[in-house]
């Protein structure tokens, strides 16, 4: 059995404890804690968004974005998510917690955006070395 498979079951396994997650309960603030550890990103990776060509870097100070997109998706599919396979359900937390609207590859776009002006909406934003000489 490979590491994320065992990350998929012990998902799974935090899943079917929930009665509900509708309701707090002891099982459900497991749950929150199971998808943080299997879901979230603990180092540095690249992850291309959603309607993106570009890979973000994405590391763990992103992890929050991370967990609040996959448990609000759980939320609001959990009827889909309780019928999945557990490597299907990983799978799909881990897409939504990283690539989705709501992701954290979204969430580290912004930040690298942040600050910008006079950029249209749809036009590309190239980086580039200046030279000492062209700084002001």
């Amino acid at each position: 059995m490979t590491g994320q498979d065992l990350k998929a079951t012990s998902l799974a396994d935090a899943l079917e404890r929930c009665e509900t997650l509708s309701q707090p309960s002891p099982e459900r603030d497991e749950l929150w804690i199971t998808v943080r550890e299997t879901v979230c990103t603990k180092g540095l990776c690249l992850v291309v968004p959603m309607g993106s060509s570009a890979p973000v870097p994405v590391t763990a100070d992103h992890a929050t974005d991370e967990l609040i997109a996959a448990m609000d998706w759980l939320r609001t599919h959990e009827s889909q998510a309780r019928t999945m396979a557990a490597r299907q359900l990983f799978i799909m937390l881990r897409g939504v917690a990283t690539k989705g609207a709501f992701g954290s590859a979204r969430a580290a776009q912004s930040d690298a955006l942040h600050g910008m002006t006079h950029v249209r909406p749809g036009e590309p934003v190239v980086f580039a070395d200046l030279d000492r000489s062209e700084v002001a």
